[in-house]
C-alpha cells in the first residue's frame, strides 16, 4: 500500500518531536535511533527512510523550527504594515518562541556545532537559507517601500543578521534571569542599534564593528547607544506582503 505524501510528512514530525524529547532527555551522545524509533512507533529500519543519521534528526529539526517561523510570520495578516524594526524584532522574538519547549535540545544543538563546526554548518545550510531567505525578503520590501535606503554590501546583510540570530539563542542559552528578561533586553537595544543603522545606510561602512559588537561584548555598552529615531524624509509606500503572503 502506496503512502501519501500527507502520511510521510506527519510520520517525520512525529520523528523529529520524539528525538527532540529522547535527546533532551538523555542527551546527543546517549540518545538511539532505535529508541527515537520506538517513541515515534515506527520501525527500527523505518526511521533511517528519513533520517540516515542522529546528526540528520537533530539538524532536521533546526530546519523544521524555521518553517514553523516563516509561517507563523505569515499568519499575521497585517504584518506587512510593520516597520522593518517591528519586523525583524518580531522574528527574533518568534524564534525564540518557537524553541521554547525544546530549548534542552537546543543547547544539544549548539554543543554539537561547537565541537564539529564544519559538520554543523553544512547540516545547518538549509536551516541557514530559510532563515536568510526571510530576511531578505523584509530588507527588499522595506528598500522598495522607500523606508529604508539601498544598502551598501545588501547581499551581506542576511547572513550577518543570522550570526547576531545565532549569538542571541546562544545567550538565551545561558539567560537564567526571569523571565528571561536579559535576553529581552539584549533584543530590544541590540534591535535599536540595527534599525539605526539601515536607516541611515551605514552597516557597510560599520560592517567590522557591528560583526564586533553581536558576536562578543554587546551588554556591556548599551549606556552608549541612543534610542532610534525615525527619519520623516523618506517617502514610503505600502510594503508588499512578506514572503508573497495572499491577501485572504
Amino acid at each position: 500500500m502506496k503512502i501519501s505524501e500527507q502520511e510521510k510528512s506527519k510520520t517525520r514530525q512525529r520523528i523529529l518531536e520524539s528525538a527532540v524529547d529522547v535527546i533532551s532527555e538523555k542527551g546527543f551522545k546517549s540518545a538511539s535511533m532505535r529508541e527515537i524509533a520506538r517513541r515515534a512507533e515506527v520501525g527500527d529500519a523505518t526511521i533511517y527512510n528519513y533520517f540516515p543519521s542522529k546528526e540528520k534528526l537533530l539538524y532536521g529539526y533546526c530546519e523544521s523550527i524555521q518553517h514553523q517561523v516563516m509561517v507563523s510570520l505569515q499568519a499575521i495578516d497585517d504584518f506587512h504594515e510593520y516597520s522593518l524594526h517591528e519586523q525583524l524584532q518580531q522574528l527574533v522574538e518568534m524564534e525564540l518562541q518557537t524553541w521554547l519547549p525544546a530549548r534542552e535540545f537546543l543547547q544539544e544543538v549548539f554543543a554539537l556545532t561547537y565541537y564539529s563546526p564544519a559538520t554543523g554548518l553544512s547540516h545547518l545550510a538549509e536551516t541557514k537559507r530559510l532563515f536568510i531567505s526571510m530576511v531578505t525578503d523584509m530588507l527588499e520590501a522595506a528598500i522598495e517601500a522607500g523606508e529604508i535606503p539601498d544598502q551598501p554590501y545588501q547581499e551581506l546583510l542576511p547572513r550577518l543578521f543570522w550570526d547576531y540570530q545565532s549569538g542571541v539563542l546562544a545567550y538565551w542559552l545561558k539567560d537564567d534571569s526571569d523571565d528571561f528578561a536579559n535576553t529581552t533586553l539584549l533584543v530590544d537595544k541590540s534591535m535599536e542599534i540595527v534599525a539605526n543603522l539601515l536607516h541611515q545606510g551605514l552597516v557597510g561602512k560599520s560592517l567590522d564593528l557591528i560583526s564586533f559588537l553581536f558576536r562578543t561584548h554587546i551588554m556591556s555598552h548599551f549606556d552608549q547607544f541612543k534610542p532610534m529615531t525615525d527619519s520623516d524624509s523618506a517617502t514610503k509606500t505600502q510594503k508588499r506582503r512578506f514572503m508573497g503572503a495572499s491577501d485572504e
